[in-house]
């Protein structure tokens, strides 16, 4: 990328968005998790006990990796989504504004 703009546009996109969709989903666990069906640690505990059996859905560190992992995949999609919108609205000012 040779222009400065856009790269500095998709780089705060992309945090903000990985930022945002990790604070959504924490706040979501926070306040809904006695009205849906329990918190991120119940569903890992779940996936992890159907995947590989009721001895690793006991074992903490395997529920934690499993978590990690969704919250990275939700982090990840979260920046590309952001990154996209930073380059959206930078090229849409860029012409807005003739700069």
């Amino acid at each position: 990328m040779r222009d400065k703009g856009l790269k500095k546009a998709v780089i705060i996109g992309a945090s903000l968005g990985a930022l945002f969709s990790l604070l959504t989903a924490l706040s979501m666990d926070f306040l809904m998790s006695g009205t849906v069906q329990g918190t991120w640690w119940d569903a890992a505990t779940k996936d992890v006990t159907r995947m590989f059996g009721p001895e690793c859905g006991r074992n903490a560190f395997a529920v934690g990796l499993m978590l990690a992992f969704v919250m990275a995949f939700m982090a990840g999609f979260g920046a590309m989504l952001g990154g996209a919108a930073g380059c959206i609205m930078n090229r849409f000012f860029k012409h807005v504004l003739k700069l």
